[in-house]
């Protein structure tokens, strides 16, 4: 995962949802088990990550330990896949760990199957959260309750390879751009590059760079407050779906072959392979391919340039770290999640490889021995942070995503692609996508 933001994963981990939901039944049965803390005299602490993430927590945990000798942490570490797999193993066992990183697109299934913990005992004593906003709490936040303390800021971004616009004469966009500006640009990469180049991967089945932006620009959510249906309107899709069409017709964006064969798969990203220079999946920064020689740059999603538009980016709150309701070393737990937000050790040694820190204590900590591209990556994180916080018409961050999302989201990327393979019409399209859509929220 390197240090990119959580949220961006959520179409890469349907595996998680989809186990989530079908293990709902032991869940709940079992109420999140009888927790390792309750028969061990360590505290079980687990996460996953790339080898550079375990090797920070490892370095981190150490130091705590060496504060708090009468904390004895065994730590367990893994990829992404399969995480959550062993995790409901655990939990239908009676040996869940005390303490876990958790997925933002996770958190609200299992506080509502009973697995988790909530913190809001513990912050303002034992559990500092001085600097965090009440957007970036929101991401851990499940029916007003605290179930997951945010690793960073995750937000909603374009990453351009800069030098390749450079190449070609022309400048990166304001950071203030609006969707004509984006359409603008990307036409005019396709006629310098003589049509070697395309501007944008095509992001019609995008969500959460790109749509559920556009929805939050005219006042809609993606989905309903409670869950159970679609937040946005048929006539919002409508737009954004012949918005790309017109992209794929200028040739702004790559054929729908190179959309498809890049989902799921990073390392056929259009910006990877070099086939566009602007991408709104920000997992290809630190992916590596054919990007890694290129000086990179990111924009904020664009702004809506319709009568009555409103802030549509937000902040989410990368991973989370999260304890579990049977375990009987909550408070131990919630203290080493209060050294993982606030310890000036700790902070140094996670760096970004948990997401952009998430208060400007730590950003400030860190910023003196990062990269230039990591710089600028932070520097426009802080840019949309700032720029929504400050928006009066910006609506509330998305609650964590309901059962189902993952397929929700899959049949969105179906859809804008059936449409650009001219299999279906944008109007034919709307209604079997609002059926289906429908049918796996009531379902």
């Amino acid at each position: 995962m390197g240090h990119q933001i959580s949220r961006r994963t959520l179409f890469r981990t349907a595996s998680g949802l989809a186990v989530a939901g079908t293990l709902g039944g032991a869940l709940t049965a079992c109420g999140g088990g009888t927790g390792a803390g309750s028969t061990s005299s360590e505290l079980t602490m687990t996460w996953w990550g790339s080898d550079d993430r375990h090797a920070a927590y490892k370095k981190a945990l150490a130091s705590f330990q060496k504060n708090n000798p009468k904390i004895k942490i065994r730590e367990t570490y893994s990829g992404y896949d399969g995480y959550f797999d062993k995790f409901n193993t655990n939990i239908a066992g009676g040996s869940a760990p005390d303490l876990l990183q958790m997925d933002t697109a996770l958190v609200a299934q299992y506080a509502r199957k009973g697995v988790l913990a909530p913190l809001d005992s513990y912050v303002g004593t034992s559990l500092d959260l001085t600097g965090f906003s009440k957007t970036l709490l929101a991401a851990g936040t499940v029916d007003g309750k605290l179930y997951g303390v945010p690793s960073g800021i995750g937000v909603n971004q374009l990453t351009v390879n800069r030098s390749g616009l450079e190449e070609l004469g022309l400048e990166l966009p304001d950071r203030e751009w609006t969707w004509a500006d984006l359409r603008d640009i990307a036409t005019q990469v396709y006629k310098k590059s003589g049509g070697k180049t395309h501007g944008v991967d095509d992001g019609g089945g995008g969500t959460l760079q790109a749509f559920e932006v556009y929805a939050r620009e005219h006042g809609e959510t993606f989905f309903s407050e409670d869950g159970t249906k679609l937040g946005f309107t048929a006539d919002t899709l409508q737009q954004w779906w012949e918005y790309w069409a017109e992209l794929r017709k200028a040739n702004a964006c790559p054929a729908p072959a190179v959309t498809s064969a890049a989902h799921n798969d990073l390392t056929k990203n259009a910006v990877v392979i070099g086939k566009a220079l602007f991408t709104f999946d920000s997992g290809v920064y630190g992916a590596g391919g054919s990007i890694t020689d290129a000086q990179l740059d990111f924009l904020p999603t664009p702004q809506g340039d319709f009568s009555g538009a409103v802030e549509g980016n937000f902040v989410n709150g990368g991973v989370l770290l999260s304890a579990t309701k049977a375990s009987k070393r909550v408070a131990e737990s919630a203290k080493i999640m209060d050294f993982f937000a606030q310890d000036e050790t700790a902070i140094k040694d996670m760096q970004l490889l948990r997401g952009i820190p998430p208060t400007a204590k730590a950003r400030d900590l860190i910023a003196s021995g990062l990269t230039e591209t990591d710089k600028l990556n932070m520097e426009n994180a802080d840019y949309i942070a700032q720029r929504v916080s400050g928006a009066a018409d910006a609506l509330p961050a998305p609650a964590p995503p309901p059962q189902g999302a993952d397929q929700i989201w899959d049949l969105l990327f179906q859809s804008n692609l059936a449409v650009a393979f001219g299999k279906k019409s944008v109007k034919a399209q709307l209604g079997e996508f609002f059926d289906q859509a429908e049918g796996i929220l009531g379902g």
